[in-house]
């Protein structure tokens, strides 16, 4: 990859990515209040969603440019051996605080998913690799309704990556990665399940992405103001936005253990999830 011209980079506060070409977010036809490129935003979309889309293009053997897209799980982190993750997940003031600290400045994303064996393979072949990665969940959260039909829009966060990637080589780093990946598909999950055996721990493929650039867009309101006349001649039309939400349903045992209750940090979590994913829908749906 080529070096980045000092002239594409806008001057930014140090708690954002850098406006690059790559990432800069322009009108029109995109309202650029709706841009953002500040590291906790750009965490926090990361962070609730569970499944990311990772593109990027490779050449095939007829020298042809190949595009891939491939579903994955991804999470940021900042690997420091000199600074380990706490193993049991500290207390619970500690387990926030580390969490919160991803978005305090720039970090890497670590992928795993059945297709990080492929993507490992071809950043081995070919060297650091350019990947772009997206939030599959550009997370909708509410339909919004209009009196005309080019009015209709949807509530949603969603944020795109610019990055290299690499394989994590070293037993401690995938290690770290691993602590990360769970716990971000379950809270504290870690720290309460089986350690993971060390023959299982050298099979697992884990990509690290080093971010160089990124960007979010969020929708989060009402139908926006407009003219009288916008309101048209039908007098049956309803507007508004109807709140959009991911709910964790049921649990279902599997039936290895029937006997066993579902753990206490485990309700916690789906309650807590499923509550702060309604909060956040129904507050975007109010006109601002």
């Amino acid at each position: 990859m080529g070096s980045i011209a000092l002239d594409e980079v806008e001057i930014s506060s140090s708690r954002e990515y850098p406006k690059l070409t790559e990432n800069t977010i322009r009108e029109p036809p995109v309202d650029v209040s709706q841009a953002h490129y500040d590291y906790s935003t750009i965490y926090k979309i990361l962070s609730s969603t569970f499944v990311s889309t990772i593109s990027f293009v490779v050449t095939d053997e007829d020298g042809e440019p190949s595009p891939f897209s491939l579903p994955m799980t991804a999470v940021a982190g900042r690997y420091d051996p000199r600074n380990p993750i706490c193993e049991d997940d500290g207390s619970e003031e500690q387990y926030i605080r580390e969490q919160e600290s991803f978005g305090e400045g720039p970090f890497d994303v670590y992928l795993h998913g059945n297709s990080a064996m492929m993507l490992s393979r071809m950043t081995k072949s070919k060297g650091a690799m350019k990947v772009v990665i997206s939030s599959t969940k550009a997370t909708v959260d509410g339909v919004v309704l209009h009196f005309a039909p080019n009015g209709h829009s949807l509530n949603y966060r969603s944020c795109v990556i610019h990055g290299d990637a690499e394989p994590v080589v070293s037993d401690e780093e995938k290690r770290y990665a691993m602590h990360l990946l769970t716990n971000h598909m379950v809270r504290r999950r870690w720290s309460s399940v089986n350690e993971v055996a060390p023959e299982a721990m050298k099979k697992v493929q884990v990509i690290k992405v080093v971010v160089r650039s990124a960007s979010a867009k969020i929708r989060a309101t009402n139908i926006n103001g407009l003219e009288k006349a916008g309101l048209g001649t039908r007098d049956d039309v309803w507007t508004g936005a109807i709140p959009l939400y991911e709910v964790l349903g049921e649990p279902v045992q599997s039936g290895y253990c029937p006997e066993r209750p579902m753990q206490k940090e485990l309700v916690e979590w789906k309650d807590r999830r499923n509550e702060e994913e309604r909060s956040y829908a129904e507050e975007a749906a109010k006109p601002k």
